[in-house]
C-alpha cells in the first residue's frame, strides 16, 4: 500500500521504504523454505505464520490468506492466527472478515503494534478517526519509530480536521531523523491544507522536483479553494467519547453515534483525492527453525520471531 494523495501527484512512493528487510531474492528463498516446512504440516500454526508472512512479502496475499485459514481451522483458539487473518483480510479489502478476526484477536489479548496499527486502519476506513487515532497512538507507544504508524496517524488527524496536530507529528518525526519520502509528501499535504502553500512546495520539491511540486501545490490550492473544501486547519468539536475506552478494553464495541451534520467527518462534505494508509512491512524470518519442521501434526508452537 502506498500513502498520501494517490491521485494528486503529491509525491507518492516509488522507492522502497526503509522498513523493508529483504531483497526479492531473499524473500523468494525464505518463501521456499517456509513452503517446505508448511507442506510437512499444514495445521502447524508456527509454520503457517512464517509461510504466510513470506508470501505477503512476495505479494501473494490470496495464498497467504488460504494458508492462515487452514491453520486457523485446526487451531481456532489461536489469537495470533486470528490477528494475521485480520491483517491480510484488511489488505485485500475484506473489511467484514478483518473486523471479526481483529476483534477476536483483541478479545484474546493480542496487542502487538502491528495488530494495533491494523485496528487503527480498520477504524479509519469506517471513518471513525477518534478510535483510529487511539489505536495508532497505542501502536506508537510500542514502536515509536514506525514510519507507517506515524504516517497513518498524521493522515487520520488531517482527515479529522486536525491538520495542526498532523503537522506537529510529522515535523517531530523529521526532527528525530525518521523522515522519509512518505512523511515528507504527507507533510506537504498537511501544510497545503492549512494554506501554507510555499512551505508545502518546498517540502514536496525535495522528492519530486520544483516543477512537479508547483503543479501539485497548485492542484491542492485549487481544490481547497472550493466552497466545500475539507479538512480545515482547526479541528471540529470532538464527538462524545466512550468513557474508559481502550484498545484492550471490553470486547463489545460501542454503538456508533447517530449521524450528525455538525459532527460529520470532513470527508462527507467533499473528499480529498484517494488517501491510502501505509502497511507496516512484514518482518520475515529467513528460514523456519528445525523444531517447526519436525512438529507433529496438530502441534502449535510459537516463538517471538514468528508472531508479531
Amino acid at each position: 500500500m502506498g500513502g498520501g494523495l494517490a491521485s494528486s501527484g503529491l509525491g507518492l512512493f516509488k522507492k522502497k521504504p526503509p522498513e523493508v528487510q529483504m531483497t526479492a531474492a531473499e524473500a523468494f528463498e525464505a518463501t521456499t523454505k517456509w513452503n517446505d516446512a508448511y507442506n510437512k504440516d499444514t495445521t502447524n500454526a508456527r509454520n503457517a505464520l512464517g509461510y504466510s508472512a513470506a508470501l505477503r512479502t512476495l505479494g501473494n496475499k490470496k495464498r497467504a490468506f488460504e494458508v492462515l485459514q487452514t491453520a486457523y481451522a485446526a487451531n481456532p483458539n489461536n489469537p495470533e492466527l486470528a490477528a494475521e487473518i485480520g491483517k491480510v483480510a484488511l489488505e485485500t479489502g475484506q473489511v467484514s472478515v478483518a473486523t471479526k478476526a481483529l476483534q477476536t484477536a483483541e478479545e484474546k489479548g493480542v496487542k502487538d503494534w502491528k495488530t494495533l496499527s491494523a485496528q487503527g486502519t480498520l477504524a479509519a476506513k469506517r471513518g471513525d478517526h477518534a478510535k483510529a487515532q487511539q489505536y495508532y497512538q497505542a501502536a506508537l507507544r510500542q514502536k515509536p519509530d514506525s514510519t507507517s504508524v506515524i504516517n497513518n496517524l498524521a493522515l487520520s488527524y488531517t482527515l479529522d480536521g486536525k491538520a495542526k496536530q498532523a503537522e506537529t507529528l510529522l515535523r517531530k518525526a523529521e526532527k528525530d531523523g525518521r523522515s522519509d519520502k512518505r512523511l515528507r509528501q504527507n507533510l506537504a499535504l498537511v501544510l497545503g491544507v492549512q494554506g501554507k502553500y510555499n512551505e508545502a512546495k518546498d517540502v514536496a520539491a525535495v522528492d519530486v522536483g520544483e516543477t512537479q511540486a508547483k503543479r501539485s501545490v497548485a492542484y491542492l490550492k485549487n481544490m481547497l479553494s472550493k466552497p466545500t473544501a475539507v479538512a480545515a486547519a482547526e479541528p471540529q468539536a470532538p464527538a462524545q467519547a466512550d468513557q474508559g475506552w481502550s484498545p484492550f478494553g471490553p470486547s463489545t464495541p460501542a454503538k456508533p453515534a447517530a449521524p450528525s451534520v455538525a459532527a460529520a467527518s470532513p470527508l462527507q462534505a467533499r473528499p480529498l483525492p484517494t488517501v491510502q494508509m501505509v502497511k507496516p512491512v512484514e518482518e520475515v524470518v529467513s528460514a523456519p527453525p528445525k523444531v517447526a519442521q519436525a512438529s507433529s501434526p496438530g502441534t502449535s508452537t510459537f516463538s517471538k520471531s514468528s508472531s508479531r
